[in-house]
């Protein structure tokens, strides 16, 4: 499962199973999509307060700051990009969920060629 926007895309992995996201210079991984939809809840949170608090004298070309806790680090995002990255992460989440849906199984092949055949008495 995949989704791209401009910016970014998410897509799972299908070595480490893991969901990647990769917008502009930034990658992060998530283990599961309710973590993917914490980041989602806060990127709402901090869009809609984002002018209270911020600094009209920062020097900064983009205006919302989203910090990582514990570090010193934070993504700097302009409207446009959280605007974007908000869409991109519902866009693979609303997928997410349609792929959860029961699909038909068909048996691994692969498996199937490489058994010895059984003898019934």
């Amino acid at each position: 499962m995949k989704k791209v926007s401009k910016n970014g895309q998410l897509f799972i992995c299908s070595s480490c199973r893991k969901i990647h996201l990769e917008f502009g210079n930034i990658a992060m991984d998530f283990t599961t999509t309710e973590r993917l939809q914490e980041l989602q809840q806060y990127l709402h949170t901090v869009n809609s307060n984002h002018f209270e608090n911020e600094v009209l004298s920062n020097n900064y070309r983009r205006q919302i700051f989203i910090p990582f806790a514990n570090t010193t680090i934070k993504l700097l995002l302009s409207d446009k990009e959280i605007n974007e990255l908000m869409g991109l992460i519902q866009a693979f989440l609303e997928q997410s969920t349609d792929s959860n849906h029961p699909q038909p199984q068909f048996a691994d092949l692969k498996m199937l060629s490489s058994l010895n055949s059984i003898v019934l008495n």
